[in-house]
């Protein structure tokens, strides 16, 4: 009992001093944030190449780094010069627009993606204040800045770098328009706002549409549950929408004049596709991923991205449609086989477990050996786990605890984002995904849910 209450009256004093240096602590912690992200940019990158020197990482960032040359050299989005849809085009947009005004330089790009983070974490610790005070805010801040992963992404010319802090804003204003109790102009403007960014996050990744459609789920559901008029969500309805496509239209426009269909992307069906032959545990009977691609007539994307091609052999809005016929086809010769496979698709997602075959094997290898990596690899899982489970308890523990219903809400919007973006498992699985997707909203729960616990241990100190 007498460890107890010291370990209390040391939780005390660390809250006070939060509380009463509120400002100081979260500008202390973002200074750590960045000055950690700008030793890791400085050790492990170089101004020219896309991938980490220290762990390759995510190989699209040499595709991105084209097509933002391209639109500096030639003014085209594409390869080259050749126009393309295959990649959405907010972040090389990005890319492009910082090498326009500063030169061609990936330590840039990787400096100014600093300022995202800085962005996204005080988007994060601000709503986490809002409905569960400093000491939990502060807490939130802390371990965004500290968070592997969140620091390895830093480094990485990899879209998650814009999605994850426009995600952030969805999210809050989100949040917004659940509390808003304005009528009218007031619920219109968060509305609009909020679409503006959905559009914005949809043009970086097309999972930002199934947090669109889940942002219009939770307001239906909480006008339902609460008896609100319906002038309110159709309100909030109409601004989402209009916001969205405002963001949006131009691009589909673009892509209806160079290339023929008003689409977001023509690698929708592609992914799709992939995934219905391209599992965790590698291709069937032993074939290559070029054969498979061939047999269906689809082009396989490093011939899409390829900037020396002048023309492909099919166009992409055709090779959408081979893509989508073929997954079609695939999926109704053994349902119970995609079904099974979307099943361990959804078991790797959540066990931080990313494996491939290599040389026709059939046992599956890790990507990396290097001791260091595997090393780095196994503590990166530790802590996710350990943030899994801190998450799951906070819920619960929020959720069964005497706080308001107001965060029983936030907990429940936090779980409709995470839930949005299992859409990605009718795809083929990354580590990156669920870093960007997901543990955003496992480190606000488990944060809140430790907050609230530590909290509980200072009313016997404050009782006293």
């Amino acid at each position: 009992m007498l460890n107890r209450n010291r370990f209390g009256l040391g939780i005390e004093k660390l809250a006070t001093l939060v509380e009463a240096r509120f400002l100081t602590c979260i500008t202390v912690i973002l200074i750590l944030g960045t000055v950690l992200r700008i030793l890791f940019i400085w050790l492990t990158t170089s101004p020219t190449e896309t991938l980490n020197l220290f762990w390759p990482g995510y190989t699209d960032g040499e595709d991105y780094s084209n097509i933002a040359r391209s639109l500096v050299e030639t003014g085209v989005y594409g390869y080259g010069g050749r126009p393309s849809a295959y990649r959405s085009p907010a972040y090389p947009f990005w890319i492009a627009l910082i090498w326009k005004i500063f030169g061609e330089s990936l330590t840039l790009v990787r400096l100014l993606q600093i300022a995202l983070f800085v962005g996204m974490t005080i988007c994060y610790a601000y709503v986490t204040l809002k409905y569960f005070g400093k000491f939990a805010a502060a807490l939130t801040a802390l371990v965004f800045s500290v968070y592997p992963l969140f620091v390895f992404m830093t480094t990485e010319i990899a879209t998650e770098n814009l999605y994850m802090p426009l995600a952030s804003i969805v999210f809050a204003l989100t949040l917004m328009l659940l509390h808003n109790k304005k009528q009218g102009k007031g619920n219109a403007i968060v509305a609009l706002a909020a679409g503006l960014f959905c559009g914005a996050g949809i043009l970086t990744r097309p999972n930002m549409l199934f947090v669109f459609l889940m942002v219009q789920a939770l307001i239906a559901w909480y006008a339902f549950t609460h008896a609100e008029r319906s002038r309110n969500w159709i309100t909030s309805f109409i601004g989402l929408w209009i916001g969205a496509l405002l963001v949006t239209t131009p691009w589909a426009i673009r892509n209806q004049l160079q290339l023929g269909a008003p689409v977001l992307t023509t690698e929708i069906y592609y992914v799709f596709f992939r995934g219905t032959f391209d599992f965790v545990d590698g291709i069937p009977n032993g074939q290559s991923i070029f054969s498979v691609f061939s047999e269906h007539h689809v082009i396989y994307e490093d011939q899409i991205e390829d900037p020396k091609k002048i023309r492909l052999p099919i166009s992409e809005v055709e090779n959408e449609k081979n893509a989508r016929a073929a997954a079609l086809a695939i999926i109704r010769s053994d349902p119970a086989l995609w079904f099974k496979e979307r099943g361990k698709n959804l078991l790797y997602f959540w066990l931080n477990l990313q494996w491939e075959l290599r040389d026709g094997s059939e046992r599956p290898e890790l990507v990396e050996k290097r001791p260091i990596v595997v090393a780095a690899a196994a503590l990166v899982t530790i802590v996710y786990y350990v943030l899994l489970l801190g998450a799951i308890v906070g819920s619960i523990s929020v959720w069964r605890g005497d706080i308001g219903l107001e965060q029983r809400l936030f907990v429940a919007v936090a779980w409709s984002f995470i839930l949005a973006a299992m859409s990605v498992v009718i795809t083929t699985v990354g580590k990156r995904y669920r870093v960007a997707m997901i543990d955003p909203y496992l480190v606000m729960l488990a944060c809140v849910g430790i907050a609230s616990w530590l909290n509980r241990l200072r009313r016997p100190v404050l009782g006293r």
